[in-house]
């Protein structure tokens, strides 16, 4: 594979939250439950991708191409204002095809397995933002606030276990999948642990999929960022919804 074609993937070195650690560097038994898998991952990035099926027949129409009449011209600029901000080697480092399979390489656990993109820690304060501002501008406020709480909550847990080499507030990879373009398919990915954001976007319809979401405390108590909570309302519904249950169901 010659240089141009090379896969953009940081290389296998290290082991932390920040740098790349093959499954067989890990103790057992936790070693071989990582190992497996990636292991998985990386079988099924090897074969096509079709979809998410429920008998394993693709099923066509389910979300068809159509006008919505709202503008992604904000998202659009945002991109192209990210894009101002960085030099050419962050770019080429940060984008990728449209329909690479860089798409499929996120993972939720805070270990570093297969990000790929640009790491928020390691760009400067208004390349920070800028980055920052075309998740806002791709997302409601609701949505923008619950995804930079749960970035905060990640730095308290790296406060509360002393583990700061694992858990960060900028330990999260942005990655941008064809050209920012008005008319033509293009997207933009976050990745990291408890927050991976999929948004594809094709003229003026947009798609915010897969979209994993979580935190391991769901508030902070103390330190840096004491007081940030997330989830209270869909916590809530859960416990609702399992009260609202026989013992049978």
């Amino acid at each position: 594979m010659d240089n141009d074609a090379a896969p953009k993937f940081r290389p296998s070195f290290g082991a932390s939250g920040r740098r790349f650690a093959h499954p067989d560097t890990f103790p057992q038994p936790a070693g071989s439950r990582i190992k497996a898998a990636y292991d998985r991952a990386n079988i099924a990035l090897a074969k096509d991708f079709s979809g998410l099926t429920t008998d394993g027949e693709k099923a066509d129409g389910l979300f068809p191409i159509m006008k919505t009449g709202v503008s992604t011209g904000p998202v659009v600029d945002a991109a192209n204002a990210l894009r101002a901000l960085l030099t050419e080697a962050q770019w080429d480092e940060a984008t990728f095809e449209v329909d690479d399979d860089a798409w499929r390489r996120w993972h939720n656990m805070h270990i570093f397995l297969m990000r790929h993109g640009l790491m928020l820690e390691e760009l400067g304060p208004a390349q920070r933002d800028a980055a920052l501002a075309l998740i806002e501008a791709s997302s409601s406020a609701a949505g923008y606030e619950s995804a930079r709480d749960i970035m905060k909550l990640n730095e308290h847990a790296g406060e509360i276990t002393g583990r700061l080499e694992e858990f960060g507030e900028w330990y999260y990879w942005i990655s941008l999948f064809g050209e920012p373009s008005p008319t033509e398919p293009w997207g933009w990915q976050i990745d990291g642990h408890h927050l991976i954001v999929n948004c594809f976007i094709y003229g003026d319809q947009m798609v915010m999929t897969p979209d994993f979401r979580g935190s391991e405390p769901v508030a902070a108590k103390s330190g840096k960022f004491a007081g940030t909570h997330v989830f209270d309302e869909e916590e809530a519904n859960g416990l609702a919804l399992m009260e609202a249950l026989t013992p049978e169901q």
